[in-house]
């Protein structure tokens, strides 16, 4: 029998600070406009579901009335990836549970690519890059074609190491920590003895609020959190021209960043209702009716600053109510495209989370692991825009809808 194998993929994403001024506000270039295949709009708009419905189980698995964030692209990434190692009933369930069914490997592929390639340079103001890494064992084979599609189409370097040496955890943390700009300084305690490979994407984003919150207008105000009970927490106050709608039990306002390609969106349900009540009404289908009514409105915005770290501990349990069960699964698991003699199955996924909004912008950071084992193994008067309660938000990319991030504050000054 063979021995235990573990073949881990990480995925780390970060968005950082945001400052502007208020010439820079006058100057700011418009929107630019993407064009996309149809193929390439299917991804998109099949990952934003699959982030709405990985949200959703998140709320209902893990059962919990604090913060939560999750980047449905970074784990669409990280799965996406994943997936071209996978073969037979496995590669099927994971395509179906990404929403990728009547797309070639080919067709998934360049759309990914497109989307990695297309936003690094989308605002001349927004840094953002994105780093793919393959580190295996050096004494485990791996499929060729399983590292020249990650090479080709993720623009991944591969490395191999051995795993024994105590400097290979030191120089894929030191990886991690320099593409996220030490926003993530490591992601490895250890590398256990049936390690095979690690699997690395790292997103770094840093870009300007549009509209600069000005820090002297902060001060406490009242939040009510889900108890009742109420709390006194920095708020921030900005006056300005906002893209608006008004929901079923909720509002929503549209906050951009530099030229309004990357945005955020705060989802405030209507007094007596919770996040919840709009969490559950969450669908790409919805979504796209609701950015489509959005319509400028004059608002006093009043936006809680809000920093915390989430950890979410279920995403096996998630993705196998998803319909992923079978890549869990030790007897029926196939990733025969990484290694031909087979014997692997997905054994662990890990994903955390960390986001601070201020004045200045927002800094956040996620981080996906996906571990693999051997079987064995208005009106003239401005609007008020209160956010005085729990809500939910998005970051982001407009052009194209592709969701980065989907988060609940439930509480402005815990951080979990």
């Amino acid at each position: 029998m063979k021995p235990h194998l573990l073949l881990t993929f990480i995925l780390s994403i970060s968005l950082l600070t945001f400052s502007c001024s208020k010439d820079e506000i006058k100057t700011s270039p418009e929107i630019k406009q993407l064009s996309f295949t149809e193929k390439q709009k299917q991804l998109i708009s099949t990952s934003n579901a699959f982030g709405f419905e990985f949200f959703k189980k998140a709320g209902e698995i893990s059962g919990t009335n604090a913060n939560m964030m999750i980047s449905p692209l970074s784990v669409s990434m990280a799965l996406g990836m994943t997936r071209n190692g996978a073969s037979g009933t496995t590669l099927e369930a994971m395509t179906n549970t990404l929403g990728f069914s009547g797309m070639t490997d080919t067709e998934i592929n360049e759309s990914y690519k497109y989307i990695l390639e297309t936003f690094t340079t989308l605002d001349p103001k927004v840094k953002l890059q994105i780093a793919n890494s393959i580190w295996y064992r050096n004494t485990f084979h791996v499929e060729q074609p399983f590292v020249l599609a990650n090479q080709q189409y993720f623009d991944a370097s591969v490395t191999a190491l051995d795993f024994n040496s105590p400097t290979a955890v030191n120089m894929i943390n030191a990886w991690v920590n320099e593409k996220t700009e030490q926003l993530i300084p490591k992601i490895l305690d250890e590398i256990p003895d049936n390690a095979v490979m690690y699997l690395v994407n790292a997103v770094y984003f840093k870009g300007q609020w549009k509209y600069q919150f000005d820090k002297d207008k902060t001060e406490p105000k009242a939040f009510t959190i889900a108890d009742g009970s109420t709390l006194q927490v920095p708020a921030m106050m900005e006056h300005a021209t906002f893209p608006y709608y008004r929901g079923d039990g909720f509002e929503s306002i549209e906050l951009p960043y530099n030229q309004g390609n990357f945005i955020m969106d705060v989802l405030l349900p209507d007094p007596g209702k919770g996040v919840n009540d709009v969490i559950g009404q969450l669908s790409q289908q919805n979504w796209d009716l609701w950015s489509r009514q959005l319509y400028d409105k004059d608002i006093q915005l009043q936006l809680p600053k809000f920093k915390y770290e989430y950890n979410e501990k279920q995403v096996k349990p998630i993705l196998t109510a998803m319909g992923m069960g079978v890549a869990f699964d030790p007897d029926h698991a196939d990733f025969t495209r990484i290694n031909s003699e087979g014997g692997l199955y997905i054994s662990e996924v890990k994903h955390i989370t960390f986001i601070v909004t201020d004045e200045e912008g927002s800094e956040a950071a996620a981080v996906t692991s996906v571990g693999i084992s051997n079987t064995s193994a208005g009106p003239d008067q401005p609007y008020y825009f209160t956010v005085n309660r729990p809500f939910v938000y998005f970051i982001r990319e407009k052009s194209s809808g592709t969701i980065l991030f989907i988060g609940t504050v439930m509480n402005p000054i815990l951080e979990n």
